[in-house]
């Protein structure tokens, strides 16, 4: 059964003042809403994306309706009032704009789903308490056939303590790792030959062991699934802002 500890580390849910008088009933009627929030989701945002090449904004409308009543269900205030603004803008913005609007609305809201995924797939470790000394510099490996976004990384890090070696393919990578051992890997899961999820597996069976982070725009129950049992720990959602990485690389250097 889903914890109440294991919720309470979703930041996004306001549930601190709720959680609490949740009994073991109303626990299972919570986890069951988070169930069909993660796996109807996908299509709400399939839908939307389909009505707004299609410039129908009475489906977008019905859509996002849907994706907040789900919100609201489940306590994330914050997502569900964005929706509703954008439900009552829709028409009286620019195209592009309302396209740019839900881009972001959705790296959200999926962030929010795959976080609620990792909680409940990856089993929780105990608490350790040791002695960690913090390093000077990170060493960062991030492989994604899409040049543009490498070259984001590489201006969101410019200067920080992370240092990132950018590469374009799986093969690259491997190649890289037989010299280079990362802290850290930031693997995009759709890459042409071969995709994050092989090359993950190629880093773990070669007995590395830095946390793998997968980069996506899919909130789809199978594919994050599919991204946990190739090793990953933790997701990043496209398109990427600089907060969103260095919140990730804290958490997990």
């Amino acid at each position: 059964m889903l914890s109440k500890k294991r919720l309470l580390t979703l930041a996004e849910l306001n549930l601190k003042d709720k959680i609490e008088q949740m009994d073991e009933a109303q626990l299972n009627i919570y986890a069951q809403k988070m169930n069909l929030f993660i796996d109807s989701y996908p299509a709400y945002e399939r839908n939307v994306k389909d009505a707004l090449a299609g410039h129908d904004s009475g489906m977008i409308s019905m859509n996002l309706m849907g994706i907040r009543m789900m919100l609201t269900d489940l306590h994330s205030d914050r997502l569900a009032n964005k929706s509703n603004e954008l439900i009552n803008t829709i028409n009286g913005i620019t195209a592009d704009k309302l396209e740019a609007n839900l881009t972001a609305f959705f790296s959200e809201v999926s962030a929010l789903s795959i976080a609620m995924q990792m909680v409940q797939q990856i089993d929780e470790k105990p608490d350790i308490v040791d002695e960690v000394t913090e390093k000077q510099e990170y060493y960062i490996l991030a492989v994604d056939d899409a040049s543009f976004f490498l070259s984001a990384l590489k201006a969101f890090l410019d200067g920080t303590k992370y240092k990132v070696t950018c590469l374009t393919s799986g093969a690259t990578a491997l190649r890289y790792l037989l010299k280079n051992t990362p802290d850290l890997f930031l693997l995009d899961i759709e890459m042409p030959e071969m995709d994050g999820y092989e090359l993950a597996q190629k880093i773990k069976t070669q007995g590395f062991t830095a946390p793998i982070i997968f980069l996506t725009g899919n909130a789809s129950k199978e594919y994050v699934a599919k991204a946990i049992k190739a090793g990953g720990v933790d997701f990043i959602v496209k398109p990427i802002d600089k907060i969103r990485v260095m919140e990730k690389l804290e958490k997990h250097l």
